[in-house]
């Protein structure tokens, strides 16, 4: 059976318990001495890409066995009816402490799963209240047709502050405060906590070596004294991008200030890591990847594909089928015996 750490690092970005300020440890300690009081609802506050999501697993894996559903619900734009399917879903998928199926020995706390609301800070307020209302009472009258016992849920929230707009946050904690009274973690932003910043880059950068198959030993002094100057605004989650990016960019066994890139976006690594063997291509041949990735992707739907690109459909249509047409003859006059390019129909 995989342990609690195999199991986390099968399903997060990174492993942060490897690489804790005491600030955190803290935290972590009192998420396990919660968890450890039962299933009470918990609200985990901090700013976007604080580890919110790797904090709520840690408090259900500590508090349930590997086997019970993990479910997260986003809360941005979140319809009231779109909600309650879901939860209906969820209810109907959690195993029941007097389920003979049940695995986990009849104890409550192992019996059920946690049900994880991320962002609810972004549900429009006209309807805060009431998926509040029917999800408290969803959650304590959960019972199968059966008659079987209810199960044990666990109800964990996630909020994303706005440093900028403090008083846009009140409302929602509010209401949350007087519906559930859940026990409150906060976690601090990357910029307070920079005794984290080598180890976490030093993870991330083991990481991505390997996933790109490269030999690198670690990061140089400047380099780090780079990434312990920059602001943060999307904390560890930026982070992560930014040594993805740098390890793609790295020439030597170290990473340098050279390899050093902010603001950077999914699109530009996925860019770098196609390219990251040095097999360079024309530009017409990555138009023709580009444009049959896309199609594929969208299962050769031409209007959607256009619309993603940019361009009309007859213009994809033309270059469509400039990528399908024979091969021209040689100088020679001969025929080509080259194949044509593979595309979908």
């Amino acid at each position: 059976m995989q342990t609690v750490q195999e199991q986390l690092l099968e399903t997060i970005d990174y492993f942060p318990t490897l690489c804790l300020s005491q600030y955190l440890k803290k935290i972590y300690q009192q998420a396990k001495k919660i968890s450890s009081r039962g299933n009470s609802p918990i609200l985990i506050t901090g700013e976007k890409g604080t580890g919110k999501e790797f904090l709520a697993k840690n408090i259900h894996y500590i508090s349930s066995s590997l086997q019970q559903p993990f479910f997260i619900m986003n809360c941005s734009h979140l319809a009231l009816d779109h909600f309650e399917k879901k939860l209906e879903q969820y209810l109907s998928a959690l195993p029941h402490a007097a389920d003979p199926s049940s695995s986990s020995g009849g104890s409550p706390l192992k019996n059920g799963g946690t049900i994880f609301l991320r962002d609810v800070g972004k549900l429009d307020s006209h309807i805060q209240g009431k998926i509040f209302d029917v999800l408290k009472e969803n959650c304590g009258k959960a019972v199968r047709s059966s008659g079987v016992a209810p199960p044990s849920i666990h109800l964990i929230f996630s909020f994303c502050q706005n440093s900028e707009k403090p008083e846009e946050n009140a409302p929602c904690q509010e209401s949350l405060q007087n519906v559930f009274h859940p026990d409150t973690l906060n976690l601090i932003p990357l910029r307070e906590r920079l005794e984290d910043m080598q180890p976490l880059a030093s993870f991330f950068i083991d990481r991505f070596s390997k996933e790109y198959g490269k030999d690198i030993g670690g990061i140089h002094s400047e380099a780090l004294g780079l990434l312990k100057s920059y602001a943060w605004p999307c904390n560890v989650s930026e982070l992560k991008n930014v040594m993805e990016n740098a390890v793609l960019l790295a020439q030597g066994p170290l990473i340098t200030k050279n390899d050093i890139r902010f603001n950077i976006s999914k699109k530009s690594i996925t860019l770098e890591s196609f390219f990251s063997q040095e097999d360079f291509f024309a530009l017409e041949e990555i138009e023709r990847i580009y444009i049959q990735t896309v199609l594929r992707r969208v299962k050769n739907n031409k209007s959607k594909a256009a619309k993603i690109l940019g361009i009309t459909r007859n213009t994809l249509q033309n270059r469509v089928d400039s990528f399908t047409k024979p091969a021209a003859k040689s100088k020679a006059g001969e025929k080509s015996h080259q194949q044509t390019l593979p595309f979908p129909g």
